[in-house]
């Protein structure tokens, strides 16, 4: 067997390296995306694994080159596959696999960190240390502000769990009530006093036709003036032009985004929407690293290495994609 994997950084080499030795699987490694340049390599290969860039969301020629080349999956190298089309994928028998597991402390961590930095304006002090009086900004703690969660799946449970005993008082909306999460006095909202009762609010959803630009200009306008907003989830769930135009208007007392909108096609640094929030200094902006720890790396490449191998061998996985629009694993 033989597996071609690409979008491999020099960190996940050596752990797919070690799997591919222990596994006595041949893997050849690819650090480019792949595209029509090189999609004709998998025609050597029994099974293929990448992270689908939006060109997959409609080019069906993709998939059918695919299949032509003898490929009966694609294992999908992340938990997100908002980029699959699933019509393409049935036609051309292509079974869909993602990582739904990986080290949820990674995204989770990271999120409690961008809460506890946003609350306290270290954003304005890091951006102009030399013009910033030492009092100019007065912080929050956590026991005096009121935490939403957009989505209670286990990113955003665990994140919920840790802030609720950090002493926040913490509201969740999602599609079906937690009652593990009820018990320890996480409250359940409906979306609208969520966006209004909040003072900080982070999103935990997967994107799909529901979530995309859920964040729009009425919905953020329906947040608190002072209010936070954390996104580590997917950048289109907020519409951020509308975004833009509420900074612009001196909403937020800060924002913490570790995905945008077209960061997959246009990059991060050269992304325009990314020129327009570097310039607010209470807006931390990351390139969608919140998930970048080395026990969720190794989660996800030997994940995804797991699902091509029962593909081709078992013709099933266990994290076969199911064609939903909202899976509960995440919402």
């Amino acid at each position: 067997m033989r597996i071609l994997f690409f979008n491999v950084s020099t960190v996940e080499k050596n752990i797919i390296d070690e799997w591919a030795d222990t596994q006595l699987i041949a893997v050849k490694t690819l650090p480019v995306s792949i595209d029509y340049d090189n999609i004709d390599l998998t025609r050597d290969f029994d099974a293929v694994i990448f992270y689908p860039g939006k060109s997959f969301q409609t080019d069906e020629k993709l998939y059918a080159r695919l299949a032509e080349n003898g490929m009966k999956q694609i294992s999908v190298k992340s938990t997100g596959y908002d980029n699959i089309n699933f019509e393409f994928a049935e036609k051309y028998h292509l079974t869909i696999t993602n990582v739904p597991d990986y080290s949820p402390e990674s995204v989770s961590h990271f999120t409690v960190m961008s809460v506890l930095m946003l609350l306290r304006n270290l954003p304005r002090y890091l951006d102009s240390p030399e013009t910033t009086q030492r009092k100019e900004f007065m912080g929050r703690e956590l026991t005096e502000v009121t935490v939403g969660i957009y989505g209670a799946g286990r990113l955003g449970s665990l994140v919920a769990k840790m802030l609720k005993f950090m002493g926040a008082r913490v509201m969740m909306n999602s599609r079906s009530l937690k009652p593990e999460l009820i018990e320890s006095g996480i409250e359940f909202v409906d979306f609208k006093q969520l966006l209004v009762e909040s003072d900080v609010l982070s999103i935990h959803v997967p994107l799909n036709k529901q979530t995309f630009h859920k964040f729009d200009f009425d919905n953020l306008n329906l947040m608190k003036q002072n209010a936070i907003l954390i996104n580590t989830a997917r950048g289109e769930i907020v519409d951020t032009s509308a975004l833009i135009t509420h900074l612009q208007q001196g909403k937020f007392q800060g924002l913490a985004l570790d995905a945008l909108e077209d960061e997959d096609t246009k990059g991060f640094a050269t992304n325009p929407y990314y020129q327009s929030l570097h310039k607010f200094e209470n807006v931390l902006l990351t390139p969608h690293i919140a998930y970048f720890t080395k026990a969720a790396v190794r989660d996800i490449a030997i994940t995804a290495l797991e699902n091509a191998r029962d593909i081709v061998i078992e013709g099933k996985s266990e994290n076969t994609v199911v064609q939903l629009e909202v899976s509960n694993e995440f919402y």
